[in-house]
């Protein structure tokens, strides 16, 4: 029987490569760094690396998905690079605005970010930031024109260095400095790489119309993502400061770990993405739109099932033992980054036309009810308060992008066997909290993963490949 591999596979098993190898590398290093740095430390750490997500949606101004919209809907080729161009040269003068800001301000930031960090350390995390634009255009242009080997190259060889200067630097006792001295000198390397291979592909060329298009589209975009920092990143400070750093540190190994479910789905959304209102264009686009929403719905149940079940063991087996309390959150947070990710997969409606301002209000409902949540909540039940409150707050989001993007877009999704899915994903869920042993998880993992796989097939959300013939296209 021969089997043909598709190009869309092909380039998803790269994105995932180069996904698994960022991550997976940063997941590897965690019980290394967790001997290297105390928890208190770590908890440090993680509070400054916070500020690394608000400074990316303000520096990043959202132009990636700028790009994705109006080079994504231009005519031919030529005009996607002019397209590409016109918004790299705008990423470059940003990029050398945040230079400076990140240079002169770091003494002033300083004194908002609990956890006492230095002037140098949020120094590091600002000026890295800085070339983060720089990295996200090129990288969104090379998924736009299915360059996935070259994604997989500059990706991967970012973290495999990082983690090596990573490994050396607390060798030598650098510290959290260390740390953050790796992750800029990694970013340098691939911003002169992609920068480079950007100005090579399409050259620069600065325009004010596309610039103020441009900023028309993403300005509601960076305010939804200053929004979005308030249910990830504004949490970790409002930990510190009604707990400790060292259940910032158990909160944050938790969330590492949950991570993976966001990690995993990734390879599908970065293909996807690029393409969706390409597809939508198309005669028969809605369907087709609907189809693949469905079809990462259900991957990201599956994904949420296997990393929830799994996540506790191997915080246990692989982490020192004043991190172990991290095992009994993950479940919580994974079902939080679950709400997260359908959003992602269910707003087309939200981004479909020029302007994107009702996700921006229903951001700021989302994050106003979080945070309200957040402030009540922690301070009775600490931990368990404040991710109480961010799974009330992405619920509520999930909720209101479906009916508003449904509002401006209607799709037409298999609703009750979408939620018979979901329901059997939760059985499998309260199956995995109820046993014990490695052998018993193992065989719990084995039956989930087949009982969904053929459940999405039965319910026909996702069709799997017939083997009758032969030759089979994937």
């Amino acid at each position: 029987m021969k089997i043909i591999i598709s190009d869309s596979v092909k380039q998803s098993c790269l994105y995932g490569g180069s996904i698994a190898l960022m991550k997976g590398v940063s997941l590897l290093l965690l019980p290394f760094i967790a001997v290297h740095l105390s928890a208190s430390e770590f908890g440090r750490l993680e509070v400054i690396t916070s500020l690394a997500i608000i400074g990316s949606i303000i520096v990043g101004m959202g132009l990636q998905d700028t790009l994705f919209r109006f080079a994504g809907c231009a005519k031919d080729k030529q005009q996607q690079r002019q397209v590409s161009a016109e918004i790299f040269s705008l990423t470059l003068i940003i990029g050398g605005f945040a230079l400076l800001v990140a240079w002169f301000a770091a003494a002033w930031f300083t004194t908002l970010i609990p956890g006492e960090p230095s002037v140098y350390e949020v120094r590091l995390v600002l000026l890295m930031l800085a070339l983060e634009g720089c990295i996200a255009i090129p990288l969104a242009w090379l998924r736009m024109n299915n360059k996935a080997g070259l994604f997989f190259f500059v990706s991967s060889g970012r973290a495999l260095l990082q983690a090596l200067l990573v490994a050396i630097l607390l060798i030598f006792e650098r510290g959290v400095a260390g740390i953050l001295e790796a992750a800029l000198l990694a970013a340098v390397l691939q911003a002169l790489i992609l920068g480079y291979w950007q100005i090579k592909d399409t050259g620069l060329h600065f325009s004010r119309r596309t610039s103020y298009h441009s900023f028309v589209y993403s300005l509601p975009i960076v305010g939804s993502g200053m929004v979005a920092f308030v249910l990830n990143g504004l949490d970790r400070w409002v930990l510190a400061d009604y707990t400790s750093l060292i259940d910032v540190a158990v909160f944050g190994i938790a969330a590492k770990f949950a991570l993976a479910m966001i990690l995993l789905l990734q390879p599908f959304g970065m293909w996807w993405s690029p393409r969706r209102f390409e597809v939508l264009q198309r005669i028969d686009g809605k369907q087709q739109v609907a189809k693949m929403i469905v079809l990462g719905s259900c991957l990201a149940l599956t994904i949420s099932v296997f990393v929830a079940l799994i996540s506790p063991s191997l915080i246990i087996a692989l982490l020192p033992d004043n991190y172990h309390q991290a095992s009994a959150y993950v479940l919580a947070i994974v079902l939080v980054y679950l709400f997260k990710e359908l959003v992602e997969l269910f707003n087309i409606g939200c981004f479909h036309g020029s302007t994107t301002n009702s996700q921006l209000i229903i951001n700021i409902i989302g994050a106003s009810v979080g945070l309200f949540a957040m402030l009540w909540l922690t301070p009775l039940y600490q931990v368990w308060g404040l991710i109480g409150a961010l799974l009330l707050a992405q619920v509520i989001r999930f909720i209101l992008f479906y009916k508003v993007s449904q509002y401006y877009l209607p799709l037409d999704y298999p609703i009750i066997n979408l939620l018979i899915f979901a329901l059997v994903a939760a059985l499998w869920l309260f199956v995995g909290t109820q046993i014990n042993g490695l052998l018993s998880l193992f065989f719990t993992l084995i039956a989930s993963m087949i009982c969904l796989l053929f459940c999405a097939h039965y319910l026909h959300l996702f069709r799997l490949p017939r083997f009758s013939g032969e030759q089979v296209s994937l």
